[in-house]
């Protein structure tokens, strides 16, 4: 009983969604089927052309509308007197270049235009109503002879009161849609050159901003006036316009608003403020595309310039793709951008930044020609000194190669010297000169290819982390490391040190340091590139000052990591292997 009670329930209830589905079906009021109801119609146009031949729309800007569809739908009401004209897949070529002399509106070549011409001339008069344009495609020609071509064009152009003309749309350029919204003003004197009074903006993923100015129809078309753009990230806009700062992780956020100046290839701000990765700068900025190269040209004043989004950008390049920088010994200094950039450069900045060092005012002048950069620092205050420098780097050869000159006056040695060997050994105001030549992509390569000369003096006297006194004993025991040399400091009136360096080694040619009467000279190597050294102390008492003592039997000799080096007395040293 149970199980059929339990068939007849599901009878009904099947019973019951049968004629739920099949109810509405015949008793619901019947339609006759018209397919054709949903689909979007078009009002046939009064007048339809299929343009065969190309038609100049204007000579300035020298405008030819090649080819198309055009529909001419003739005023909306009574009291208009203009058409509403409709272009379908319409192809136009825009020479920017300069004018083509000698054409008349709406020549075509001596073509016969017929009944197309009353609607040619309404487009050349700008007597329309209204202009819309579907699918269309403009080729723009530069004056090197390239073509830029803008496609899909979806466009409406109104004819609007005292003679304004509103244009919005959206367009695609080098696979990027840009929407944009501008309304055109005709000049009151219809003398040549006219000057067009434009307002516009636009918008793209990577770009927008807005313009107010004047679009000038001389020989070549220019436009003028006050312009306001930013991007999300400089490189890829860089990359979207075919240059290479997507090579670089630095030039991100970007914002430029200043006075513009756009012509031909040649785009220029005046009196400009410049905020890129935060750091903000007033000045000029000009990119011309011209060139075999882009050439930037830059006049930059910063109140605080940071380096560090720009100095960690660096990444070595395998087949121009970015290898990610586990360490510094992937850091890339090749300047991989200059070889596709030309550039000059001039900037300044009241505060300089980099990694959490703050420095003082500075200044800097750069070059880039062809794959050849030369930077110029005439001083930058670094706090314990001031540094100048002449950095000259060729990326056009196969292997990269740099030179360096560079002074650093009255700096303080300590951290440079722990920097070095890990503790202070040396103390006091000191100056360096360097005059380097290397080649190689990554530091590591360049210094263990190193050559050049450098000069190190203390003229005032310092500190030398070095127990003299203890020196001989120390060495005799055969400790190693600087935990027993270090144990008290040595006051020094003079220290020079001079090295000649080849291939990353650096070889003591003089040093000499007098305490009282106590003097200390030194010969030997470091090794730059793999951080060990062989260096041999001297101690004479009672020696000239400007003479090095002579070796006896106060010379011990340090060979070894320069952070831990092992400390022998000269006569039990002599049969060690060296590093």
């Amino acid at each position: 009983m149970v199980m059929r009670r339990l068939r007849k329930l599901a009878l009904a209830f099947l019973a019951c969604l049968v004629f739920a589905v099949l109810a509405p079906m015949y008793f619901a009021e019947r339609r006759p089927d018209e397919g054709f109801a949903i689909s979007p119609v078009i009002a046939s146009p009064r007048d339809m052309h299929v343009l065969a031949v190309p038609v100049r729309l204007s000579d300035a800007p020298d405008l030819t509308l090649t080819r198309g569809v055009v529909y001419d739908y003739g005023p909306a009401t009574s009291k208009e007197a203009a058409s509403r004209i409709l272009l379908d897949n319409p192809v136009f070529t825009l020479n920017a270049a300069g004018l083509r002399a000698g054409s008349r509106h709406g020549d075509s070549d001596g073509a016969d235009l017929g009944l197309l011409s009353a609607v040619i001339q309404q487009i050349v008069s700008l007597s329309f109503h209204q202009i819309t344009i579907h699918r269309g495609t403009l080729h723009v020609t530069m004056a090197d002879g390239t073509v830029e071509t803008i496609g899909d064009i979806q466009a409406e152009l109104k004819w609007r009161r005292k003679g304004q003309i509103g244009a919005l749309g959206n367009f695609t350029v080098r696979g990027q849609r840009v929407a944009f919204d501008a309304s055109i003003s005709q000049p009151l004197d219809k003398k040549p050159p006219q000057r067009w009074a434009l307002q516009a903006s636009f918008k793209a993923s990577l770009l927008q901003g807005t313009f107010d100015g004047h679009a000038h129809l001389a020989e070549d078309l220019q436009l003028s006036g006050e312009a306001d753009v930013s991007t999300p990230s400089l490189r890829r806009l860089g990359k979207w316009f075919g240059l290479p700062l997507h090579i670089t992780e630095g030039f991100n956020a970007t914002t430029i608003k200043g006075e513009l100046t756009w012509a031909r290839r040649s785009l220029t701000f005046e009196k400009a403020k410049i905020v890129v990765d935060g750091n903000e700068a007033n000045g000029r900025l000009a990119l011309n595309t011209g060139g075999e190269r882009p050439h930037v040209e830059a006049v930059l004043d910063f109140s605080v310039l940071d380096l560090t989004p720009h100095v960690e950008a660096a990444r070595t390049q395998l087949f121009g793709l970015d290898l990610a920088a586990a360490s510094w010994s992937w850091f890339d200094i090749s300047l991989p951008m200059i070889r596709y950039l030309d550039g000059d450069l001039r900037i300044s900045a009241r505060k300089v930044m980099l990694k959490g060092y703050t420095f003082g005012p500075g200044g800097a002048t750069i070059t880039a020609r062809a794959g050849r950069l030369q930077a110029v620092i005439p001083e930058l205050d670094l706090n314990s000194g001031t540094l100048s420098a002449q950095v000259t780097a060729i990326m056009s050869e196969v292997m990269p190669r740099y030179a360096l000159r560079a002074e650093l006056k009255n700096f303080d040695a300590g951290p440079a010297s722990t920097l070095l060997l890990g503790a202070a050994s040396l103390t006091g105001r000191a100056t360096l000169t360097v005059d380097l030549t290397s080649t190689g992509y990554s530091p590591p390569e360049i210094i263990k290819r190193l050559s050049g000369k450098a000069e190190l003096t203390l003229p005032e006297g310092g500190r030398l982390a070095l127990d003299l006194k203890a020196l001989a004993g120390v060495a005799k025991s055969g400790a190693r490391g600087w935990a027993q040399l270090a144990k008290s400091q040595t006051a020094v009136e003079r220290l020079e040190a001079r090295a000649l360096i080849i291939d990353g080694v650096a070889f003591l040619e003089k040093m000499q340091a007098h305490s009282g009467s106590v003097a200390l000279a030194g010969s030997g190597r470091f090794g730059l590139h793999d951080g060990n050294m062989d260096i041999r102390l001297t101690l004479k008492s009672n020696s000239p000052a400007d003479q090095a003592p002579k070796v006896g039997s106060d010379t011990v000799t340090l060979r070894g990591p320069w952070h831990e080096p092992a400390v022998r007395a000269e006569d039990t040293d002599t049969n060690l292997p060296p590093w």
